[in-house]
């Protein structure tokens, strides 16, 4: 009986009906990719800015019948550095897109017209030429650039020469020199006033400063203008005073013209260094070649005596000025061609073999 029993259970569960598995869902097949999108067009931030200097200092290349047709590489008057092969050369297939270029020099020469525009503001234009190591608008100082100086230059960090030549330039200089640490000329003029920043000479590749001409330019040299790498220092013309410091030593100073200024004191020996005490006679000579107080009528005292044996210097002037004293026995100034003590206190008498072939002294 219970055997029978078990197969009953057997057959009622056979019977039942058992649930149907559903089929598996159809997967979708895969949506196609989506079409790659065209990088947006990089802009040309360094050309924008080029022709937006050229448009705002009005000047154009005079070698191309459309500025826009023509990359800004190939203007006259810019030089662009191949990031590919760091060479000034263009590409074989011409200057390319952005990121492959870098605009290293604007310096308006022969191929630009005369700028007669203003000296642009915006800081995109700056922004956009941060590249550069050389600005020069000066055209050979024909320029007739006005404006001013904007602050928003020292975004040219990697500058190295900055000529701003003017006769129609104005305003005061900006003190943002503290900001090119490559810097080593500065050319500023015509019609500048105010006085020389603190920070004028505080890059430390800084070798020349130009300043002459500048009649409304006043204040005092910053002491740190006279330092051991100093090579030219161009004030004449101007409303400068103050004294030089006394304990300076300029050993690679080439030119000092400081003519027609209000300089006041007395010329202190270190302008007329011979060379570098810790240096061989043989390898480092004298580079002072131009010194200029012409009409710097309040400077006074004695010429050092070490002005008169420089075997480099080619012209010295203190004419009316209240310098005084004798010529000192020694005189050997071989290379000289102009020596100008006239209007003076000075008294003495200078040697034929002083200057051999020296044309003019007075």
């Amino acid at each position: 009986p219970q055997l029978n029993r078990m197969m009953h259970l057997f057959l009622v569960c056979s019977s039942a009906q058992v649930p149907a598995v559903p089929p598996a869902a159809k997967t979708a097949p895969p949506a196609p990719a989506p079409a790659p999108v065209a990088a947006p067009q990089v802009p040309d931030l360094q050309c924008k800015a080029v022709r937006g200097l050229y448009a705002a200092v009005g000047t154009v290349d005079t070698r191309v019948s459309d500025m826009l047709s023509v990359h800004c590489c190939d203007l006259s008057d810019v030089r662009c550095n191949n990031l590919a092969d760091m060479t000034h050369n263009a590409p074989a297939g011409g200057w390319g897109a952005p990121g492959t270029f870098e605009v290293e020099r604007v310096k308006l020469r022969g191929g630009a017209s005369k700028p007669e525009g203003t000296l642009p503001s915006a800081a995109s234009i700056w922004d956009g030429l941060k590249s550069l190591s050389e600005l020069d608008l000066g055209k050979d100082s024909k320029s007739d650039l006005s404006g001013t100086i904007p602050p928003a230059i020292a975004a040219l960090a990697k500058l190295e020469e900055l000529q701003l030549e003017s006769e129609t330039l104005s305003g005061t200089i900006p003190p943002i020199f503290d900001k090119f640490p490559y810097l080593e000329e500065i050319r500023l003029g015509d019609r500048l006033s105010g006085t020389l920043p603190a920070n004028f000479c505080a890059g430390p590749a800084l070798t020349e400063i130009d300043v002459s001409v500048n009649p409304d330019l006043s204040g005092t040299i910053p002491a740190s203008c006279f330092n051991s790498r100093m090579e030219k220092i161009v004030i004449s013309g101007t409303r400068i005073s103050g004294t030089i410091p006394a304990a300076i030593s300029m050993r690679k100073l080439e030119r000092f013209e400081a003519a027609e200024t209000n300089l006041q004191g007395t010329v202190p020996p270190g302008i007329c260094v011979t060379r570098a005490k810790a240096c061989p006679a043989t390898r480092c000579p004298a580079t002072l070649e131009e010194l200029d107080f012409t009409r710097t009528e309040d400077l006074e005292g004695t010429i050092p005596p070490s002005c008169f044996t420089l075997a480099s210097l080619k012209a010295m002037s203190f004419s009316r000025t209240k310098v005084e004293g004798t010529l000192p026995p020694l005189i050997s100034l071989p290379s000289l061609t102009a020596l100008d003590l006239s209007n003076t206190e000075m008294s003495g008498s200078i040697p034929d073999s002083a200057g051999a072939g020296m044309p003019k002294v007075k």
